[in-house]
């Protein structure tokens, strides 16, 4: 049919316009009446515990996400939000014996949505906190990216090893992990250090703990897997248990080291960095209970294939503890996993270790700064710090409810968690304050051993 610039001739500019619209509809397969403006419906409670709220709704066509809008305020001022792509969410985080008021909206694919959709709301009340008796034998365990000796940047604030590892082993010794998990702490000879034979970063970490009145001994001393462990230069490969700069260091005052070892990891290709999980065996003395540490650095870098081999990374892990934990003992695994939960298209380390039955105490869910039910933290410190902080002296902070982003982790099999420690030593502003140790935070959980 022939027609004419304005469309055909009956109809006019209507007709032409629904033609143009229709077209438009054709090629992006969208329209605004797609648009999620309808309020969702059915808001109900799921389930609550004294510190989470569970919530479910009916879906609504053309929704990709839903906001949820939770305050204990009823007219909702001092609001928190967060965000969901199921018809549920798990609140965490929340005040034990507190009432608060929940409602949700409906965002579509394109983002679009207005202030006037909200569904009806609802309150609910946290259970009271059961009263818990104090931890009678506390353990505590570390995970701490140093940054490797020989990886120097020049970032600003950043300061050479030599300069900044007095402040290393006073975070350290802040704390006075019973183990700790360290990455990053090289096995490379230092620049500044012209003993004969070289000393490596871990040796020099270790030995200034040890000079400064600890009584830190490493799980495994060796440098190379070779022959001749203590350099790489024609090396005749033995397995001599070495993991590069991923070491556990214990406190030989409160725990005995049973057994230890190490496997070498899932790689691209034999050009990358090689990557371990080390792992030990040992007795708290005040118990005499044995458990189980590991500790791992995965490979960083983004893209389909760092992804997928993070993964194979982190199920190589899980299944080297089934391996060495035949005696079903508590397991603890630390490390800096590469992948946090803004990574795109899944924190995929963090989803296998959970589906392995692994807890991370801070609860942290995909996308979102609130913290699940599932958190097992009694009392958290600081959790709000990223743990990584680029050597910026502004420390890197969500709100103070919620929970940083973390690279690093410290994953526990089912037991109690008395507390969790990001460990910054920041002024009244958010700043560092003095040296910053390292382009990590420490972090740290006080556990009683079941």
């Amino acid at each position: 049919m022939q027609t004419n610039k304005h469309g055909v001739r009956f109809g006019g500019r209507i007709i032409a316009a629904f033609i143009i619209a229709a077209m438009l509809l054709l090629i992006t397969g969208t329209s605004h009446a797609n648009a999620a403006t309808a309020a969702p419906s059915g808001l109900k409670l799921s389930s609550k515990t004294s510190t989470s709220i569970s919530i479910s709704w009916n879906s609504v066509s053309g929704a990709s996400r839903y906001r949820v809008q939770y305050s204990t305020k009823p007219d909702f001022s001092e609001s928190a939000y967060n965000r969901f792509t199921a018809v549920s969410a798990d609140i965490g985080g929340l005040a034990s014996n507190t009432t608060y008021y929940l409602r949700v909206r409906a965002i579509s694919a394109d983002g679009s949505t207005n202030l006037t959709d909200y569904s009806a709301a609802i309150s609910a009340k946290t259970d009271a906190a059961a009263a818990l008796a104090p931890v009678s034998s506390p353990l505590s365990v570390a995970s701490y990216n140093v940054k490797c000796a020989n990886c120097f940047a020049g970032a600003a604030n950043e300061l050479p090893w030599a300069d900044r590892r007095a402040a290393v082993v006073s975070t350290i010794q802040s704390q006075m992990p019973d183990v700790i998990g360290v990455q990053e702490a090289s096995q490379g000879w230092l620049k500044d250090d012209a003993r004969p034979g070289g000393v490596s970063q871990f040796e020099d970490l270790q030995e200034r703990l040890q000079a400064a009145g600890t009584v830190y001994k490493l799980t495994n001393t060796k440098r190379n897997n070779c022959v001749k462990d203590t350099t790489p230069t024609n090396c005749v490969y033995a397995d001599q248990g070495a993991s590069q700069g991923t070491k556990l260091l214990f406190n030989s005052a409160t725990v005995d080291l049973v057994s230890q070892g190490s496997v070498a990891l899932p790689s691209i290709n034999q050009t990358d960095n090689a990557r371990y999980f080390a792992w030990g065996i040992f007795t708290q003395k005040s118990t005499n209970k044995k458990f189980f540490v590991g500790d791992a650095h995965l490979d960083p870098g983004g893209g389909t294939d760092y992804q997928n081999v993070r993964t194979a990374q982190t199920q190589a892990i899980t299944a080297e503890i089934n391996k060495r934990n035949t005696e079903n003992l508590p397991v603890l695994v630390t490390g800096d996993f590469n992948s946090h939960k803004w990574t795109a298209p899944t924190n995929a380390p963090y989803d296998v270790m959970t589906a392995a039955g692994y807890i991370d105490p801070l609860g942290n869910t995909y996308a979102s700064d609130v913290p699940s039910g599932a958190a097992t933290a009694e009392k958290t410190v600081g959790a709000n710090y990223d743990s990584f902080n680029a050597f910026k002296r502004q420390v890197n902070a969500r709100n103070a409810d919620g929970n940083g982003t973390y690279l690093d982790y410290i994953f526990t099999s089912k037991m109690r968690v008395a507390e969790w420690r990001t460990v910054v030593n920041a002024d009244s502003n958010g700043n560092f304050v003095g040296t910053i140790p390292s382009d990590h935070n420490m972090i740290r959980a006080t556990v009683q051993l079941p």
